[in-house]
């Protein structure tokens, strides 16, 4: 695969939507008065979105899939990630300590799942 440049205009357009996801979520999180809420859309996809649709303009309808595929990875390392913080800041008794483990757990799970989702096993046919 060649090598790509950065396009200020594709920095642009992901930085306004990842940015104005953060703002939304934060201000449901503080206005709503039921509280997990802002948790619930603090997982807004809009990064995934910008992600698929910036590749499948760029590159095509294939290389949006590829995106999409290892999204879903992120999205389950995500999902082990928060469960991982729910469970280590009630036992540490510290957010801080309980996030930088539920981290440090995104990324393993993240990688694993997205070896099983592509199944990285070549077969004989592409190895040729």
């Amino acid at each position: 695969m060649p090598a790509r440049f950065l396009d200020i205009k594709e920095i642009i357009i992901r930085f306004c939507l990842g940015g104005a996801a953060v703002v939304m979520c934060y201000v449901i999180s503080v206005y709503s008065p039921i509280k997990f809420i802002g948790g619930v859309f603090a997982a807004f996809p809009a990064v995934m979105v910008a992600a698929v649709s910036m590749a499948g303009l760029r590159d095509g309808d294939a290389e949006a899939a590829d995106v999409a595929r290892g999204a879903v990875s992120g999205m389950i390392g995500c999902t082990v990630c928060v469960i991982f913080a729910l469970y280590l800041i009630r036992v540490l008794n510290s957010w801080p300590l309980g996030l930088a483990g539920a981290v440090l757990a995104w990324l393993p799970a993240a990688l694993l799942s997205n070896v099983f989702i592509s199944g990285r096993t070549k077969s004989k046919k592409e190895v040729v």
